[in-house]
């Protein structure tokens, strides 16, 4: 049993690291279709929920490990289960299997701490062509809670959740903060049958929140609650946002550095905004 902080109180929960125990494990998402969950399907009905999207910047390795972009040659992977050293990585330009790609070698990493991230660099800067993905950085942690995941896994499959809560939590020699969501039916409605369970092998792929109509990283595949996915299971993220700071530091060494959004100055305009519509309200409502 592993001890966590849920909500701020203490529980006892076991948590069972996702290693890649099961090859061909595939991302559960509650009413899967190819056509509308599958990044790479190609029949004539295809409906893919990601469509709007720019998920080039996902990168995999031979042996299934991931890699997410997030500037020119640095990519976020998770600790446990990460691209080697040596190890070759490749991008797909587009959401067709026969587009462009773009493969690179994976020159050094380093683990963020005590934390499950792991920052992993290439030994050459990537196509321009391959996204590099911004972190959302909101004013306080709650601001999180409800927001919106497009999930995605194994196999280059992608699907939706609602953020339930975050936490600190420890798991796998690993302890970190991180962001939980649950299999319960329960969510947005908007959300509906694309409910996501990440499982075995779906570790160190990433989570996404969409601003300003663009995908940002929220979080890296951590751990989970259960083998399979049954009613109530949760899914944990290690929390990107948390780290921003530590990231960056590792960046700045190669000469590079996160991009944030909103950027800090843009959220103060948004909460003085938000604040005068507050008291126009307040004052509507006056007798």
């Amino acid at each position: 049993m592993i001890a966590m902080t849920h909500f701020m109180k203490t529980l006892l929960i076991a948590l069972i690291v996702l290693f890649p125990a099961i090859a061909n494990g595939t991302m559960t998402i509650r009413n899967y279709s190819a056509a509308s969950h599958s990044r790479f399907y190609t029949g004539a009905d295809k409906n893919f929920i990601g469509a709007l999207y720019d998920f080039s910047g996902v990168g995999y390795s031979s042996d299934g490990r991931w890699a997410t972009l997030v500037s020119d040659n640095y990519f976020i992977s998770a600790a446990h289960l990460h691209p080697a050293t040596a190890q070759t990585v490749t991008f797909c330009t587009s959401n067709d299997p026969k587009g462009t790609k773009y493969t690179y070698t994976v020159a050094g990493g380093t683990k963020i701490g005590s934390t499950d991230l792991w920052i992993g660099w290439f030994d050459t800067t990537v196509n321009p062509s391959i996204e590099r993905y911004p972190i959302l950085t909101l004013p306080e942690n709650n601001d999180y809670v409800g927001l919106e995941l497009y999930n995605y896994g194994k196999q280059d499959i992608v699907g939706r959740n609602v953020v339930e809560f975050l936490c600190s939590s420890s798991c796998g020699g690993s302890t970190g903060f991180v962001a939980g969501y649950d299999y319960d039916n329960h969510d947005a409605l908007s959300v509906g049958g694309d409910e996501t369970y990440i499982i075995t092998g779906d570790s160190g792929a990433p989570s996404f929140t969409v601003f300003d109509s663009n995908l940002t990283l929220f979080g890296i595949h951590w751990s989970h609650t259960s083998s399979v996915a049954v009613e109530g299971a949760i899914s944990y993220d290690t929390f990107v946002p948390k780290y921003f700071d530590e990231v960056n530091a590792v960046l700045a060494s190669g000469g590079q550095s996160l991009e944030a959004v909103p950027e800090p100055g843009m959220i103060w305009y948004l909460m003085v905004i938000a604040g005068a519509l507050v008291l126009q309200r307040r004052r509507h409502a006056l007798p």
